[in-house]
């Protein structure tokens, strides 16, 4: 895995913004890229996603949070810290009004488990001061919330980042003895793919009724109490995208019924997700390709 050379801004540069977050809550990622770019978001998904890209000291920090009941309740003071430092917005949505899944995959999320967005429970604000721009992306996943912000600042001083003061990453978390390579890959990328759960094309249903990385996964699990996690079910690229979604979820729900069911997880820790073919591995004009993409991945959404 690369290693990214993350930085953190002197002091407040002048465009940054600062904010407090209204509940409980641990920054589990910050980095500062000197000079990158950010696709900011300007109106809702419409077949396209209009949007401008900012070109400055990108600068991106999350949180989880607990104790908020909807995602309102984070991003209103949160947007009423910004007005209070002269930030200026350009657009605010919700789920349904930014484009669902579509507007989801098309901004620039974190990667899980460091920041989970639930595609039926989200909200975006971008706004600007100058030449300077923050994003925030809100969600929620059970008990937990989470928060992306991201600020693209021109005039940002920065420096190396402490390396003491980083936030814990996921392959951080303890390793088990004998681990599998589905578990390994799950403690250093956050995500995994369970390869053995095989899916024809249009199928929700798995042939049989044990499978080894699901029974790897029930383990770490069992050793790691407080981790909860979600599966994601996709799709080859046959059929309609509405069609896929519903498809891809199912998918994730036959993987968790065995997860829950037969390995003894505790239903509250396994959520599903289903994105259709909108995250593909590999092309889907084959057959090994379109069998590849069928598919259910196990993401960490918290951690301890």
């Amino acid at each position: 895995m690369k290693t990214l050379v993350v930085f953190l801004a002197l002091g407040l540069p002048a465009q940054a913004a600062n904010l407090t977050m209204p509940f409980p809550a641990n920054q589990t990622f910050a980095e500062t890229r000197p000079l990158s770019s950010h696709r900011i978001a300007t109106e809702p998904f419409d077949g396209t996603l209009p949007s401008i890209t900012a070109e400055g000291a990108v600068t991106r920090r999350i949180w989880q949070l607990t104790g908020a009941e909807t995602t309102l309740q984070i991003l209103a003071p949160l947007r009423a810290q910004l007005i209070e430092q002269g930030w200026e917005e350009v657009f605010e949505c919700a789920t349904r009004a930014c484009g669902g899944f579509d507007f989801r995959f098309e901004i620039d999320v974190t990667p899980a488990p460091q920041m989970f967005v639930d595609l039926a429970d989200y909200r975006y604000l971008a706004a600007q001061r100058g030449a300077a721009w923050t994003t925030l992306l809100v969600s929620r996943s059970g008990e937990l919330s989470f928060v992306q912000t991201t600020t693209v600042d021109p005039d940002a001083e920065i420096a190396p980042l402490d390396p003491a003061s980083d936030p814990v990453a996921p392959s951080d978390l303890p390793t088990p003895p004998n681990t599998s390579d589905v578990v390994q890959t799950l403690l250093e990328m956050g995500r995994a793919v369970l390869p053995d759960l095989d899916f024809r094309t249009g199928s929700t249903e798995l042939a049989q009724d044990s499978y080894a990385s699901l029974a790897d996964l029930s383990d770490f699990m069992k050793e790691n109490k407080t981790i909860r996690i979600a599966l994601v079910g996709h799709t080859d690229a046959e059929g309609s995208a509405e069609g896929n979604m519903a498809i891809s979820r199912r998918r994730a729900e036959s993987a968790r019924t065995l997860l829950t069911v037969k390995y003894g997880v505790a239903p509250g820790r396994v959520e599903i997700q289903g994105v259709g073919f909108f995250a593909p591995l590999t092309r889907n004009d084959t057959e090994a390709g379109r069998q590849t993409n069928r598919r259910v991945e196990a993401v960490i959404i918290s951690t301890p």
